[in-house]
């Protein structure tokens, strides 16, 4: 059957894992046609953005680090071959007592023996004195945490795709795709396309575009603000200042980023956000947002709770157990599921591509998958 449109590998979905498996498969002498309902980076998904945090010591499972190791080493490759920085390493603070994160971050650590170092209150305030932890808190000090840069590393990520072959259509809406002999139809807003396999990356939108799966999946609304410090605004800066992320006793989760290229200082909530549909995001923040971190500035943090400069809205798509799924779908090895991420993996971004184009190309990993597989969902 001659077929037009024809192509190796569709990838719906052109954001973090969508364009990092775009590249890598072109480095393979993959044939790949991309797809986007938008133009990223766009700020309707989860990628998109000044910075993220990356980290190694990593609380949310061991299992993660292999991966973000990995994740480092080409992230490091991209940012040699960019004219613009893609990663920046300055070191990343846990302050916690009751909570699992110190316990979790220091079970990675051992294990792959990653740099750590250990504080006490006193030792936290005496080596940055902004913060003020309650007495029974402790801190784990993260040397080569930092930041990623989502809008420049998507952009450069999708130039070199391109630049290697990869076609990506955005302002492109998926219609439906069905199996037609051995190729797979996707239809969109503007025709028809066919490949021989499948990627969807889609975030918050891949629901709807796997309804077999009936993945039991939330959109969890995300706000982000960034001010500018009312005191010591020099302590703030990156070269002074870690990223520092909070497991307070009340279970609430606050995460921040130092003032990196005068952006200011960032300050969020992660999780505990309100779940939405994606079609119904409210894309500003309001003063309950705002109250809530203003709240927490000036009992942990008061210096910082200035001037707002900016503030934005985006969004998690969380799995019930926060971990990820990367799989095939329904035993079939030629369609492969990479998402969501549950808010955690834009730092994953080129190790996630990679891992894509080696399930594309040789229908397996080096690393180990098992705890993101979609079975754990299906009854």
């Amino acid at each position: 059957m001659k077929l037009k449109n024809k192509t190796d590998v569709i990838i719906i979905g052109l954001g973090a894992m969508g364009s990092a498996s775009s590249l890598f498969l072109a480095e393979k002498g993959i044939n790949v046609i991309g797809f986007d309902t938008y133009r990223p980076p766009h700020k309707f998904g989860s990628s998109h953005g000044h910075t993220r945090v990356i980290r190694e010591a990593y609380h949310e499972g061991t299992s993660y680090v292999p991966i973000v190791q990995r994740a480092y080493k080409l992230w490091s490759d991209l940012n040699k071959k960019s004219k613009n920085q893609l990663l920046l390493e300055y070191g990343g603070l846990i302050l916690g007592n009751n909570g699992d994160h110190i316990e979790k971050a220091n079970a990675s650590a051992a294990k792959y023996k990653i740099p750590i170092t250990k504080f006490s209150k006193n030792e936290i305030i005496e080596k940055f004195s902004i913060l003020n932890p309650p007495d029974d808190f402790l801190g784990l000090y993260e040397h080569r945490s930092g930041a990623v840069f989502p809008d420049k590393s998507l952009e450069f990520i999708l130039s070199e795709a391109t630049k290697l072959g990869s076609v990506h259509n955005y302002d492109e809406n998926i219609i439906n795709w069905k199996k037609i002999d051995n190729y797979y139809q996707v239809t969109t807003s503007k025709g028809q396309y066919f490949s021989e396999k499948l990627i969807f990356s889609s975030g918050a939108w891949i629901k709807n575009l796997l309804p077999k799966l009936n993945l039991p999946i939330k959109i969890e609304r995300q706000v982000l603000f960034w001010f500018d410090p009312k005191k010591n605004r020099e302590k703030f800066e990156y070269k002074f200042m870690p990223n520092t992320g909070w497991d307070l006793d009340n279970g609430l989760e606050f995460y921040t980023q130092p003032n990196i290229e005068n952006y200011g200082f960032k300050v969020a909530m992660h999780h505990n956000g309100n779940f939405i549909k994606s079609e119904n995001l409210n894309r500003q923040s309001n003063i309950e947002d705002l109250t809530t971190i203003r709240n927490f500035l000036e009992e942990f943090i008061p210096d910082a709770n200035g001037e707002l400069l900016n503030s934005t809205v985006g969004v998690y798509t969380d799995t019930p157990d926060l971990d990820f799924i990367i799989d095939f779908y329904l035993n079939d090895e030629n369609i492969i599921i990479c998402s969501p991420c549950s808010g955690h993996g834009f730092k994953f971004t080129p190790a996630i591509g990679e891992i894509c184009s080696n399930l594309v190309v040789d229908k397996s990993s080096k690393f180990d998958l098992s705890e993101f597989s979609v079975n754990r969902f299906i009854e």
